[in-house]
C-alpha cells in the first residue's frame, strides 16, 4: 500500500521547520561569541524556576529529581525595556528580587551580576 502525499508533506514542512530552527539557533550562538561584554545597571525584577522540558513523557513519574531551568527578569536603571535572561542554578540563588546592582551580559548571554555597593557606577 502507499503512503498518501498528505504524509510526505507533512515531512518535508517538519524538516523544513527542523532546520530552520537549527539555523536560527547556531546563528544567535555565533552573534554571542562575537559580541563584546556590555554592562548594565539593572534592578533584578522577577525570577522564575521551573522544570526543563522533559520530552520522554512517560517516564517523567520515575524521575526522582528533576532538571530544572532558571531565569531573571531585568529592568535597565535608564529606562530601557526589561528583559529575560537564562541562568544558571548558582547565578540564580544568589540574587535576590528587587535588588539593584552591575550585570554584565555578552550578547544575549548572562555573564555575571554584582548587587548593591559593590556594583561599580
Amino acid at each position: 500500500m502507499k503512503p498518501p502525499l498528505i504524509f510526505f508533506i507533512v515531512l518535508a514542512i517538519i524538516a523544513i521547520l527542523a532546520t530552520r530552527q537549527f539555523i536560527k539557533q547556531r546563528r544567535e550562538v555565533a552573534v554571542n561569541d562575537a559580541s563584546p561584554v556590555r554592562s548594565l545597571m539593572v534592578e533584578v525584577k522577577a525570577k522564575r524556576e521551573y522544570p526543563a522540558p522533559n520530552r520522554r513523557s512517560r517516564q517523567r513519574e520515575h524521575i526522582p529529581v528533576e532538571e530544572m531551568r532558571y531565569e531573571a527578569w531585568f529592568h535597565p536603571l535608564n529606562g530601557a525595556g526589561d528583559f529575560k535572561l537564562e541562568l544558571t542554578a548558582g547565578d540564580y540563588h544568589q540574587m535576590d528580587k528587587g535588588t539593584k546592582g552591575e550585570l554584565k551580559v555578552k550578547g544575549t548571554r548572562f555573564v555575571s551580576f554584582i548587587s548593591g555597593t559593590s556594583a561599580a557606577h
